[in-house]
């Protein structure tokens, strides 16, 4: 009997790379890795080579969506050359796209309505029947992002450096959720969480903090995810403001720091779907399809 390829997706975030094995319709294995971002050639092997040596057996096929990636550019051609190497796969046996247009497709078929992600970062996307791009947001950290992770955490240390500034150390729900994830709440410390690592992954994994202080009734915390509500339903509507008033669907892993995320959300955008989908199995599947074909 022949075993159906071994198909792996991928799902590049700036947090973490989700990963999942899949053989048939059954899932074999499925983890985070550090972060890949395109071009995968600019970020050096460690990342890659720890994502190759998490997965307990080497796929067949395999589909990613990273961040800054066009299919059927140069770049993502690049891109398919270096994720075959590392796998042992031809290239033939590798499909790449943006991170956005692998989400889309687990959540909506082309033309059925807009995308509001929220992760590290922030976008409203649409994917029109004939494969137009309609965007708003999703310009990086240091132009945008607003109702990402990486604004709701930078926005809850803003607020503590300006206790700071002020000549006080504040003993709140939001001050010690912060404390347990940067340790401490000294500008020594505080620096040295904010600037020691590049990119955006330290200040979003602040985001978290936020939620569970809001949870715990900080009223400064619950404000920051009203305001980062506000900001996300912003982008879906500048969106819907060029396709017409299509639904909206919601999603990415800031939502998901408090359920007053989500419900915030729905008071700015009422009728917002929100809804957890796993884009890495959802990019296996479509490595496993592609395969079959």
């Amino acid at each position: 009997m022949t075993l159906s390829p071994l198909a792996l997706g991928l799902d590049a975030g700036g947090s973490g790379t989700k990963w999942t094995l899949l053989r048939d319709d059954g899932v074999i294995g499925r983890g985070t890795a550090p972060p890949l971002t395109a071009p995968l050639l600019r970020i050096g092997a460690a990342a890659l080579t720890s994502l190759v040596e998490a997965l307990p057996d080497r796929p067949d096929v395999l589909h990613a969506g990273l961040p800054g990636l066009s299919a059927g550019t140069p770049a993502a051609e690049e891109v398919r050359a270096v994720l075959a190497s590392a796998f042992g796969l031809h290239p033939r046996q590798v499909t790449v796209e943006g991170d956005l247009d692998l989400a889309y497709r687990a959540h909506l078929a082309p033309g059925e309505g807009v995308l509001l992600y929220a992760g590290t970062g922030s976008i409203a996307y649409h994917v029109g029947q004939d494969g137009q791009v309609i965007r708003a947001g999703g310009r990086g950290y240091r132009i945008g992002d607003d109702g990402g992770g990486f604004s709701l955490g930078r926005a809850g240390l803003r607020w503590l450096t300006d206790r700071l500034d002020e000549g006080r150390v504040p003993d709140s729900p939001l001050a010690r959720e912060t404390a347990l994830v940067t340790g401490g709440l000294d500008w020594d410390t505080l620096r040295a969480f904010a600037y020691g690592t590049p990119g955006a992954a330290a200040i979003a994994s602040l985001a978290p903090a936020v939620g569970r202080a809001a949870d715990r009734g900080d009223e400064v915390a619950a404000a920051l995810l009203g305001e980062a509500a506000e900001s996300l339903a912003d982008l879906a509507r500048r969106v819907q403001r060029r396709t017409g008033t299509l639904p909206v669907t919601a999603t990415g892993g800031a939502l998901r720091v408090s359920p007053l995320f989500p419900a915030a959300l729905a008071r700015h955008l009422p009728g917002v779907n929100v809804s957890w989908r796993d884009h890495a199995e959802a990019a296996a599947r479509l490595a496993a399809r592609q395969a079959g074909e």
